[in-house]
């Protein structure tokens, strides 16, 4: 008997227990929901504010990333637009150079050497030569008469005085030194002495080719009148822009019936070369 009251008091005290783990279970889980309940918007809020301040620093680094790519690409642009300045610059240089060099060897039709006729003696085997000469313009037109010479030979020499300026006046096509002068003295053959030449120009005058606007410059006549001083005076020379000034005789062995251009290199001296034949049309005949 006492035995079993125990056992009673037993389970009753575990069922007291049990039901007051329920109550109290019960009495927190109400609380924690009424907790929950209360503060639910709260909770919200708090939920809202990280995940706006989530997008905030996400939205910072695009913007922060868009900045470096707009200031890369600026930087890009900057670099393309200094690169297209220095093409430019190239291209102007390189036309520039290209125009200098152009100019440089440029060549001026100045005379015609035409061998009208040629002649040999028989008895003392002596050749001559009819020549006729002319100067002409840049477009191949005569300046004056025609003049005809025989000269002892079959191989003729232009005698001249010319004047070359430093390269920079002919680049930039000065307006008086942009090419060089020339001034024609005397033409003779090969059997002859240079002193028994026939003149063409004489010192002082108007080289025909050369004589601008129908006159000779100042500045052209300060140098022909002057010319061997020039010539043997380096400082003189270079306070003109010259390069060079000095005689020379050019020659060609001649052919019966052919032309010969004389020409003046803008930076250069005179050279003689045959005319090519201009083709004639073939005429047409009648049925």
């Amino acid at each position: 008997m006492p035995g079993m009251m125990d056992n009673l008091a037993t389970i009753n005290s575990f069922l007291r227990t049990l039901i007051g783990m329920v109550v109290l279970g019960g009495v927190g889980a109400a609380g924690y929901f009424g907790y929950t309940s209360y503060n639910a918007k709260e909770f919200e809020a708090k939920k809202q504010a990280q995940a706006l301040a989530e997008t905030e620093q996400t939205l910072a680094d695009t913007k922060s990333r868009l900045s470096e790519a707009k200031a890369e690409v600026a930087s890009k642009v900057a670099e393309l637009e200094t690169k297209n300045a220095q093409i430019v610059q190239l291209n102007e240089s390189i036309d520039k150079l290209e125009t200098s060099v152009r100019l440089l060897k440029v060549d001026h039709r100045v005379a015609r050497l035409t061998a009208v006729d040629q002649t040999s003696d028989f008895v003392n085997g002596e050749s001559s030569t009819l020549i006729e000469f002319v100067e002409l313009n840049d477009e191949g037109e005569p300046l004056d008469t025609p003049r005809q010479f025989r000269i002892r030979g079959d191989v003729v020499f232009l005698d001249n005085w010319i004047v070359k300026f430093d390269d920079k006046y002919v680049q930039d096509n000065d307006l008086e030194r942009g090419t060089s002068l020339v001034l024609f003295r005397r033409i003779f053959g090969e059997m002859q002495q240079p002193i028994d030449g026939y003149p063409l120009e004489e010192v002082g005058s108007a080289p025909r080719a050369y004589a601008r606007g129908g006159r000779m410059s100042d500045f052209e006549k300060r140098i022909w009148d002057d010319f061997w001083t020039i010539a043997n005076n380096p400082a003189k020379a270079e306070e003109l822009g010259i390069r060079a000034a000095h005689g020379q005789a050019v020659s060609m062995k001649v052919q019966k019936g052919k032309s010969y251009k004389v020409q003046l290199r803008a930076s250069d001296g005179l050279s003689i070369v045959p005319e090519i034949p201009q083709p004639t049309a073939p005429i047409e005949r009648g049925a």
